[in-house]
């Protein structure tokens, strides 16, 4: 038995709320995790070409951030909000985001983990 994140993504975007409850990419984000954790525990064999744990870096890249430490979910919202690459603080900024940048950062997730598959 294997899994492949990609095929998953594809599932939870015609029925996000479904899978994770409030539309933020921090719940999507764990969610993820969450499922990750679970294929590892049961020995199930990871299928996802490209290996996904290259999207931060690839966000980072694409946006023009310095690093990716912040997670791409924090990127994405950020680029979502219009923010500048530099001087953000992190443990701040997501509580300022609207419910309708946070429903928009989830479309461009799924825009940018389809082109990140297809690069």
């Amino acid at each position: 038995m294997e899994y492949n994140l990609y095929n998953l993504f594809d599932k939870i975007s015609t029925r996000t709320g479904m899978y994770i409850g409030e539309q933020k990419l921090s719940n999507l984000r764990s969610y993820i995790d969450g499922y990750e954790s679970a294929m590892y525990s049961a020995k199930v064999q990871d299928s996802t070409i490209p290996d996904f744990s290259g999207f931060h870096n690839w966000v980072a890249k694409k946006y023009g951030f310095y690093e990716s430490t912040a997670g791409w979910q924090n990127l994405i919202l950020a680029v979502e909000m219009e923010r500048p690459v530099k001087g953000i603080n992190w443990e701040l900024f997501s509580n300022e985001a609207t419910e309708a940048q946070h429903k928009q950062s989830l479309v461009r997730f799924f825009r940018l983990a389809q082109e990140y598959r297809n690069a």
